[in-house]
C-alpha cells in the first residue's frame, strides 16, 4: 500500500484520540494498556490505509489553494456535489453500492480536473490584474504618433518593434479574458453536471440492480465524454497561457 495513504491514515483525528488515550492510560493507568492501544491505532491507520477513498486522495497530487473569490466559489459547488455523490452511493445496499462505485471514481477525477482548470483561471486573473489595457493602447497611440513623424530608418524600425511587442501583449490579454470566462462556463457545466449525477444516484438506489448496472453505465459514459472535453480545452489552454506569458 502507498506510504501517503498511511500518512494521510495516521494524522486522522481519531486515529490520533486513539493513540493519545493509549499513551494517557499507558502512563497514568495500566502499563498493559499502551500496548493494546497501540495495537488498535494501528489496526485503525491500517484499514483507513486500505480505504480506496483516502489511497486515491493520497495519491493526487497537492492542490493550489484557490484565493479567488469567483474560483473558490464555484469549487466548492462542484466539490460538494463530489462529496453527496459518494455519500449517496455509500448509503447505497452492498449490490448496488459496487455498481456505482465507477461513479463515485469519475466524479472524484472530475473534480480534481475542476481544480487544475480553477488553478489556470486563478493564474490567469493574478495576470490580467498586471495588465492595463487603456495604459496599453496609450503607449500605442502614442508610438503612432512619433512614427508618423520620424525618419530615421534606425529609429523607425525600433519603435515598430516597439509597438509590435504591445500590440500582441494586448491581443494575448483580450485572448486570456475569453479564457477566463471560457472557464467559468465549464466549471459552471461541471457542478451542474455532478449536481445532475447525484440526483441520479439518489434514483438508482430504489432500482433493480440490473437496471441500475446499465444506467449507472451511461451516467459514467456522460462523465468520461465531459472530462474529455475538459482534456481538450485544457491542452487549448496551457497554449494560450504559455504564448501570453502568463504562466510564467
Amino acid at each position: 500500500m502507498s506510504s501517503p495513504a498511511y500518512l494521510r491514515a495516521a494524522r486522522q483525528p481519531l486515529a490520533l484520540a486513539v493513540l493519545f488515550v493509549a499513551l494517557l492510560g499507558g502512563v497514568v493507568v495500566s502499563a498493559w494498556l499502551l500496548p493494546v492501544g497501540l495495537l488498535a491505532y494501528a489496526l485503525m491507520v491500517w484499514l483507513a490505509a486500505n480505504d480506496r477513498e483516502l489511497r486515491a486522495e493520497a495519491a493526487a497530487p497537492p492542490r493550489t489553494r484557490l484565493t479567488s473569490p469567483t474560483f473558490s466559489a464555484q469549487m466548492g459547488l462542484i466539490d460538494q456535489s463530489a462529496l453527496a455523490i459518494r455519500r449517496s452511493v455509500d448509503q447505497s445496499p452492498a449490490p448496488l453500492k459496487n455498481i456505482l462505485t465507477r461513479v463515485v471514481d469519475q466524479a472524484r477525477d472530475l473534480s480534481g480536473e475542476a481544480h487544475s482548470l480553477s488553478d489556470k483561471g486563478q493564474i490567469i486573473e493574478q495576470y490580467l490584474a498586471t495588465v492595463n489595457q487603456t495604459a496599453l493602447q496609450k503607449q500605442i497611440e502614442a508610438l503612432d504618433i512619433r512614427l508618423r513623424s520620424t525618419q530615421d530608418t534606425y529609429t523607425r524600425n525600433q519603435l515598430e518593434e516597439t509597438r509590435l511587442a504591445l500590440t500582441e501583449r494586448q491581443a494575448n490579454a483580450s485572448d486570456l479574458e475569453t479564457y477566463i470566462g471560457r472557464i467559468s462556463a465549464q466549471l459552471q457545466n461541471i457542478a451542474a453536471s455532478l449536481d445532475n449525477v447525484h440526483a441520479e444516484t439518489v434514483r438508482l438506489r430504489t432500482a433493480d440492480a440490473v437496471s441500475a448496472d446499465s444506467a449507472t453505465s451511461q451516467v459514467a459514459q456522460r462523465l468520461s465524454d465531459l472530462r474529455s472535453d475538459m482534456d481538450a480545452f485544457q491542452r487549448v489552454l496551457d497554449t494560450a497561457l504559455t504564448q501570453s506569458g502568463a504562466a510564467a
